[in-house]
């Protein structure tokens, strides 16, 4: 009998080893049936972990680590399974944005997310005043919020960089690969309560997960992927712009392409050290999933 695993992500293509474990029949293969949640926003994520509705999800470290604490929300005892994704976050601006308002409205994914620490990077030296004019907003709502005028920017995931300069609704002026290379970006988590419930068909998530990145970096799968990536998502796709998928996936030439393979490093230190100094987190606190493996 398959062991059911509901797995919430969002419409980003860096969710690809996930939809491609599915694809490829990699979590059937271990006696677990994957249910891919395609959620609204991070906050649904969040919450569906923390309330049971979920039981896996992938998610950026610091919104898992206050989710996990229960600074968002009751406390949520999770294990970190695998790392995802590296880079690949950009920041858009209308052009003259910066030049035109004194405080420009900029949107990020959500408060605690390594999308904010970026732009907080980008903004202090740039256009300090914009911070106090943030919005959260889901990433794929940010193109036509840019369009109808709602923002002046975002900083989001792959492809909706990509993607709004094909449409010249902006232009991408920095992002992962200008201010943190390379950076750890998203990691599949799985709730204590599914792992010690389902403890052997947790021990094989790992593995199940590895295998899904050596095929999505495999030459002979490029079609597969963008068709999974761009196809309706009622035909378990994420219906993603097919030209903005093909320039960010990791391998192409675009700047800000995202990577499955780390180059540089898989420390989260710095994630854990701003998390510190903008007081989410106190030094006291125990990150056991985070710090006992990375």
């Amino acid at each position: 009998m398959s062991t059911p695993l509901r797995i919430g992500l969002l419409r980003l293509a860096d969710s690809l080893p996930v939809l491609m474990a599915r694809e490829l029949g990699l979590f059937e293969q271990a006696g677990v049936t994957a249910e891919i949640v395609v959620e609204p926003s991070w906050a649904n994520i969040a919450d569906g972990l923390s309330w049971g509705r979920l039981d896996a999800a992938v998610m950026f470290p610091p919104l898992a680590i206050m989710t996990y604490l229960g600074k968002r929300g009751r406390p949520t005892p999770m294990r970190v399974v695998a790392n995802l994704s590296y880079g690949g976050n950009t920041i858009v601006l209308r052009n003259g944005a910066l030049t035109t308002k004194a405080e420009p409205r900029l949107a990020v994914v959500h408060a605690h997310s390594t999308h904010f620490l970026l732009l907080r990077h980008f903004l202090l030296t740039h256009c300090p005043a914009a911070l106090d004019q943030l919005v959260i907003m889901p990433p794929d709502r940010m193109l036509d919020a840019l369009a109808n005028g709602t923002i002046d920017g975002f900083c989001a995931g792959p492809p909706w960089g990509a993607a709004a300069e094909d449409a010249r609704l902006g232009h991408i002026v920095s992002g992962s690969v200008k201010i943190r290379p390379g950076h750890l970006e998203k990691q599949f988590v799985v709730t204590e309560t599914w792992t010690e419930r389902y403890p052997d068909q947790a021990a094989k998530l790992e593995s199940i997960l590895a295998a899904s990145i050596t095929r999505c970096l495999d030459p002979a799968k490029q079609k597969a992927i963008t068709d999974v990536l761009t196809r309706p998502l009622v035909d378990g796709g994420f219906a993603l712009p097919s030209e903005a998928v093909r320039t960010t996936m990791p391998g192409s030439d675009h700047p800000h392409n995202f990577e499955l393979m780390s180059r540089h490093g898989t420390s989260i230190d710095w994630i854990i050290a701003e998390m510190r100094t903008l007081g989410w987190i106190s030094p006291e606190e125990q990150l056991r999933p985070w710090t006992a493996s990375y």
